[in-house]
């Protein structure tokens, strides 16, 4: 089920892009502007009623709960305390089973985020984002009692806390972070990811 992040070439290509270009604009730093990165990390999935989830009342649970989550994200910083960030997270596969059951739901999301940033020390800052994501849960496999594992999907809170370094040199970022994706009373993902970005 673990698979290496098909977005990891493309992070680092851009990182090697970035650094070569960024020498002859470091003069150009700025506070504001259009930003855009790539990360990978891992997903966990919390309070998963399965059963639930898909409308079914049979006794499945989770056999798998975590994967590798791959994420690609577009911004606009306003200021040194505030961006707007666009968020497309692949979340993997999540396993369940039971008795007689077997499957997985396959899940990603689009989301939309207020990004609030504290500057710490030096290039260190401390940031919190709160937003809502669309999210669509694509089931594989089916129930004990012959019924199809759904399609779920919805929109729903998304919120988290990280740390960003911002390269003083150069208009390059990195992160690392905690996000929940609160998508409904049978499913929550918990993702802890590092991405890299540039500030254009």
């Amino acid at each position: 089920m673990k698979r290496i992040s098909y977005f990891t070439a493309p992070l680092i290509c851009s990182s090697m892009l970035v650094v070569g270009t960024g020498v002859a604009n470091a003069a150009d730093t700025t506070t504001q502007g259009l930003y855009s990165g790539v990360g990978a990390g891992n997903t966990i999935v919390h309070d998963a009623d399965i059963g639930g989830f898909g409308d079914n009342n049979s006794d499945t649970r989770v056999t798998d709960n975590n994967d590798t989550a791959q994420s690609a994200f577009v911004g606009y910083k306003f200021n040194n305390w505030f961006s707007t960030e666009a968020n497309f997270t692949d979340f993997g596969d999540i396993e369940f089973g039971g008795d007689a059951n077997s499957g997985e739901y396959s899940t990603k999301a689009y989301s939309l985020s207020a990004i609030g940033e504290i500057p710490v020390y030096a290039g260190l800052i401390g940031y919190a984002r709160v937003g809502a994501a669309y999210w669509k849960a694509n089931g594989n496999g089916n129930f004990s009692d012959g019924t199809s594992v759904s399609n779920e999907y919805g929109t729903d809170p998304v919120y988290g806390l990280g740390v960003k370094y911002q390269f003083k040199q150069l208009p390059v970022f990195a992160r690392a972070e905690y996000t929940r994706y609160d998508m409904d009373s049978d499913y929550r993902l918990d993702v802890t990811s590092a991405s890299v970005g540039v500030q254009f």
